[in-house]
């Protein structure tokens, strides 16, 4: 069998019309139609509330097996749900961030999610992770890892100086830039974390508050963990957002996922008044 070294696709120079694009005697809808369509899907999707009370109490079930925990990302273990990571491809594919922000390391497969999507976006990869205890094993994982390269580690507070002074350092003159919140979720420390991080942000710039799902769950669900429902990210995004002009919830990012611990979590820097300094 010979290999396949060059493919040339030729313009069809048959049917034209918009009627005669079919499949299985479907119409195929012209590529604007059908972004159309899609957008007016995520809308539905979003505001169906009784799929997403579904979806949550799919989501629960699957704990009883550590769903979450299950997956890698390039042979490392990654705590993110598949919907979750879709949907961070989509967005960095649409917004292509110059740095990447995350506190909460875990075991570094999240850093090299980040890494690798910055990469096939052509950016360079820039990703700090901050974290007050980063274990050996994410140090082993992360050393000699091909997609590790841009990744910078800072064991820290994520709401202290030290924390805050290194995103600055970090940041630069970066244009566009994520930040993701994934450490303690405490209503007080993801309030902190955002009181001291995004601001910092460039205008533009993405805030993504990872389990605001635990706001859904029924109380006292984690009877191991500060948090709960009433004192969890979406309390303090809410809290945050009250108080600060500069950012505003993006609903469309925040509900393109039905499985997610993202839900209504995603923030978008769109004004000045708090000017990194």
């Amino acid at each position: 069998m010979s290999d396949v070294t060059d493919v040339t696709v030729q313009p069809s120079t048959g049917a034209t019309s918009h009627e005669e694009q079919v499949s299985h005697a479907d119409v195929v809808p012209a590529a604007d139609e059908f972004a159309c369509s899609r957008d007016g899907w995520r809308a539905s999707l979003g505001a169906d509330h009784p799929l997403r009370a579904q979806a949550v109490e799919l989501q629960l079930a699957a704990d009883d097996h550590h769903f979450t925990y299950q997956w890698e990302w390039l042979g490392v273990p990654v705590i993110r749900l598949p919907d979750d990571v879709m949907v961070l491809q989509q967005l960095f594919w649409s917004y292509r961030p110059q740095r990447v922000v995350e506190t909460g390391v875990a075991r570094g497969g999240s850093m090299l999610l980040d890494t690798s999507l910055m990469q096939l976006c052509g950016e360079t990869p820039a990703v700090l992770g901050i974290d007050l205890q980063i274990f050996a094993h994410t140090h082993d994982a992360l050393r000699d890892h091909p997609a590790a390269a841009g990744v910078t580690l800072l064991e820290a507070d994520a709401t202290s100086t030290t924390a805050a002074d290194a995103t600055r350092d970090f940041l630069g003159d970066a244009e566009r830039a994520v930040l993701v919140l994934d450490s303690n979720h405490t209503h007080d420390h993801v309030l902190g974390e955002l009181r001291l991080l995004a601001p910092l942000l460039p205008v533009g710039s993405f805030v993504l508050v990872a389990d605001t799902l635990v706001e859904e769950l029924p109380a006292g669900y984690y009877a191991n963990r500060p948090w709960d429902r009433g004192n969890n990210p979406a309390t303090a995004l809410a809290a945050f957002l009250a108080e600060n002009d500069d950012f505003t919830l993006d609903r469309d990012w925040s509900r393109r996922a039905l499985v997610t611990e993202f839900r209504d979590g995603i923030a978008r820097r769109t004004g000045t008044s708090s000017s990194p300094s």
